[in-house]
């Protein structure tokens, strides 16, 4: 059986590490190729999707999907990791519980791009290291203040200590952060008591699988976890000369220009390459993501169903079909 290539939605457990997961998943498929589009630590659960075979090649433009949360922070206490993993320590005196006014107007100003500091016990890197690495040799180096964006947050509960979140955001935000940073605005000190991953590029918990029932067929293709991207239909002559490195005229969808979202070519319902702008109405290959020889048995194909049914399929040109 060959390599599988796809992505999985994985309904991950409390207590174990995104890596650990994907090595699970390693196991469970018989294959080494598997990546994982955005950790979740060892406290948090829900939505973790794998990237397998030549997925991987689009791992890092899926970890910087879109993903929902929900979150609980405790506040009158903090801890070394941000969370309730590390060592917490509960402020003396126990401070007065702050208005629930104050703490939807703390929990607005997360909106928005926002500068965010990762917590210490992070896979960030400074220098070359892993700051959990530096951190668990007794070295505390602050990672650096990086742009995050926080699309929506909303306040759906407040029960002195708890407060209950739901937290829309970017790849690459850490709640953990939020967390901590809400209790600093509010005088009252706060870690991460509990979060849940609900969707991820897209996904949602209900779609996932768990560790236990992983299996091959739960291997999707894909063009599932682009189904929100803008996309060009595309001859498959087209794609060929698109992995050639030549670029070809095409029609831009608007979403594309004005949201500035990744963009990819298809061609006959398959997702064939990642595409880059390359001035009005024209489009190059950024990153292919079938082989060249596969193009060129669609282009094949496409020309032999042209031969049969004249004015069926996508239309090119003679210069495109050779």
């Amino acid at each position: 059986m060959g390599v599988p290539h796809g992505i999985v939605v994985l309904d991950k457990p409390v207590g174990i590490t995104s890596r650990d997961a994907v090595d699970h998943a390693c196991m469970r498929l018989k294959t080494r190729e598997i990546g994982h589009c955005g950790t979740l630590d060892p406290l948090a659960t829900g939505v973790l999707v794998l990237v397998i075979g030549r997925a991987r090649r689009l791992q890092e433009l899926l970890a910087k999907s879109r993903k929902v949360y929900i979150a609980r922070i405790r506040l009158g206490a903090t801890s070394v990791t941000d969370d309730a993993e590390g060592p917490i320590s509960v402020r003396e005196p126990t401070p007065a519980p702050p208005a629930e006014e104050l703490v939807r107007t703390a929990a607005a100003r997360f909106i928005g791009e926002i500068e965010q500091r990762p917590p210490r016990y992070s896979a960030v890197k400074v220098d070359g290291e892993r700051l959990y690495d530096l951190a668990r040799r007794g070295v505390g180096i602050d990672a650096p203040i990086r742009k995050v964006r926080v699309y929506d947050l909303q306040v759906t509960a407040y029960h002195w200590p708890d407060v209950e979140m739901t937290v829309t955001s970017a790849g690459g935000t850490y709640v953990r952060s939020i967390a901590r940073d809400l209790g600093e605005m509010l005088g009252t000190g706060g870690h991460l008591a509990q979060l849940a991953r609900t969707e991820s590029g897209g996904f949602k918990q209900s779609e996932a699988t768990t560790l236990e029932a992983l299996g091959p067929e739960h291997v999707l293709p894909l063009e599932n976890a682009l189904r929100h991207f803008p996309r060009i239909d595309i001859a498959a002559a087209q794609a060929v000369r698109l992995g050639n490195g030549a670029v070809v005229r095409a029609e831009v969808p608007v979403q594309s220009l004005i949201s500035e979202e990744p963009l990819f070519g298809w061609v006959n319902g398959k997702a064939v390459a990642l595409l880059a702008n390359a001035g009005p109405q024209r489009v190059r290959s950024q990153r292919l993501l079938i082989t060249l020889p596969e193009l060129e048995q669609l282009a094949e194909q496409e020309f032999a169903a042209g031969q049969q049914s004249s004015g069926s399929g996508a239309s090119y040109s003679d210069g495109e079909r050779r």
